[in-house]
């Protein structure tokens, strides 16, 4: 980014988060987004994705998220290649599509089968590729918050360029580095020191997030990651996990907020809805919290969620998106 560009790029995205819709009619505010992610593992996905992406494109929705594992984690080597085409099918999308990195996408390439790469080295090459820009990626050049320019002046959070906020007819959006693998948690020293850096981060960008929900026009929250941080395993070990002091974060801005929230991820790659959210922490409700899974390798399919702070049935709407492979493509 051009450094002289950034004071009025970063006010651009500040003004788009306070705007917000206020003369616009409940009913009018209603809009649907796409959800995806841990897809193209195979060549039968690799040859199917740009016809999902079409099918996404054809239906009428404020934007699509990724949430990361653009490729498989193990006998998938990490190149510069594999990520400049991934980026070049990503921007093929006609809706603003904001993307997060998946643990496949550089946590794992430290395995023998991709190639041993350094994961560091490979996060910085997506941040350098994926988040050039204060804008999502597709047509649309959807402006966005990254935390890289609202935390400019710490040493550490400006590094985050790939946690990204956005406002949407009165509902706050983020992006949060959040990867399974245990989020890189206990590989090595150098990565120890990393998880603990990106958790202050990703705290500090779900604060701010929080903070701006918290404000009276602003009706709801959406959490966007990669991992799932512990849904399905014994609380007990999740407490022992590299996601607890997150998690334990999120649960109390959540039920603080006392606002409808989103809590999106993959990882597991099953679609799943659970109404309210369960923690994995305790298993304890918390009751204004809805958690998503979208649908993963091998099953092929995106998910539709439907926002509409009138809705008597609930802010949240979550139905798979029914994707219907071409005839003959596999």
């Amino acid at each position: 980014m051009i450094a002289g560009r950034l004071p009025i790029l970063l006010l651009a995205a500040l003004a788009l988060l306070a705007g917000g819709c206020a003369t616009q009619t409940p009913a009018s505010r209603a809009f649907s987004f796409a959800l995806m992610g841990d897809v193209q593992y195979t060549s039968y996905e690799q040859k199917q994705f740009p016809l999902l992406l079409d099918a996404i494109s054809a239906e009428q929705l404020a934007f699509v998220v990724h949430i990361g594992d653009f490729k498989a984690g193990s006998h998938a080597p990490c190149t510069d290649q594999l990520y400049a085409t991934r980026l070049a099918e990503l921007n093929q999308s006609r809706h603003a599509l904001i993307f997060t990195p998946g643990d496949n996408d550089w946590v794992d390439c430290r395995r023998a089968s991709n190639g041993r790469d350094q994961p560091l080295e490979r996060l910085q090459k997506i941040r350098q590729l994926f988040f050039a820009t204060p804008f999502a990626l597709g047509a649309n050049p959807l402006p966005l918050l990254r935390q890289s320019a609202a935390d400019a002046g710490d040493p550490v959070l400006r590094r985050y360029v790939e946690n990204a906020m956005w406002e949407h007819n009165g509902v706050v959006f983020l992006t949060l580095n959040i990867q399974g693998s245990n989020d890189n948690l206990g590989f090595d020293t150098a990565s120890d020191r990393e998880h603990a850096e990106r958790t202050r981060a990703n705290i500090a960008w779900l604060k701010r997030a929080t903070a701006k929900a918290r404000e009276h026009d602003i009706s709801g929250l959406a959490v966007f990651l990669q991992a799932n941080p512990g849904f399905e395993q014994p609380p007990a070990q999740v407490r022992m996990s590299g996601f607890a002091e997150f998690l334990a974060t999120f649960e109390d801005e959540a039920r603080r907020l006392a606002k409808p929230v989103l809590f999106a991820h993959g990882d597991t790659h099953q679609f799943r809805v659970d109404r309210p959210y369960i923690s994995p922490l305790d298993r304890q409700p918390v009751a204004n919290v809805m958690r998503v899974e979208t649908f993963g390798s091998p099953w092929f399919d995106w998910v539709r969620v439907s926002v509409d702070a009138s809705s008597p049935d609930g802010m949240f709407r979550v139905s798979a998106g029914g994707y219907t492979p071409a005839k003959g493509s596999d």
